[in-house]
């Protein structure tokens, strides 16, 4: 069962669902609640391209990620790249409650794709870590503090 608006609002105010720094009237929506980016985001480094033929999980390059930050004027995400971000909200929810990451329409329009979109599992606590993916011909600005996606909590058995 997907919770509404007012039963999230009323886990959040009972204190089983929490979601840290939170303002209701901005982010609390029907069914969901939007989720910012913060100012830090992590991409493969760019020297590792011109030597990398792919990436494997048993490689050591996915310890290399590198840390970047996004400044007030934003950054940009360039076609057909990738990197990773994180909600500036802390998220906890009881064992019973699992999440669905889904992304905001309006960035979907633009071509930002979210990779990760679908559930993080019941229990989960932490910021969650949001894959972007350009998929247009043309670059996109991205800004710490805007929402990016929202999620929906979904009530288990």
């Amino acid at each position: 069962m997907v919770l509404t608006g007012k039963e999230i609002e009323r886990m959040i105010d009972e204190g089983k669902i929490r979601i840290e720094p939170f303002d209701k009237d901005f982010q609390l929506q029907g069914m969901s609640v939007d989720l910012r980016i913060s100012n830090r985001y992590y991409r493969y480094p760019k020297e590792i391209e011109i030597e990398l033929e792919a990436l494997d999980p048993k490689n050591p390059y996915l310890n290399l990620l590198e840390t970047d930050y996004i400044s007030d004027k934003g950054t940009i995400i360039e076609p057909k790249k990738f990197f990773i971000t994180e909600s500036v909200e802390y998220i906890s929810v009881p064992e019973n409650i699992a999440i669905f990451l889904q992304p905001k329409f309006r960035l979907a329009k633009m071509g930002i794709e979210i990779v990760n979109t679908g559930y993080i599992e019941n229990g989960y606590e932490g910021n969650i870590e949001i894959c972007l993916y350009n998929t247009n011909e043309f670059p996109i600005r991205i800004f710490p503090g805007m929402s990016l996606c929202h999620i929906a909590f979904i009530k288990t058995v």
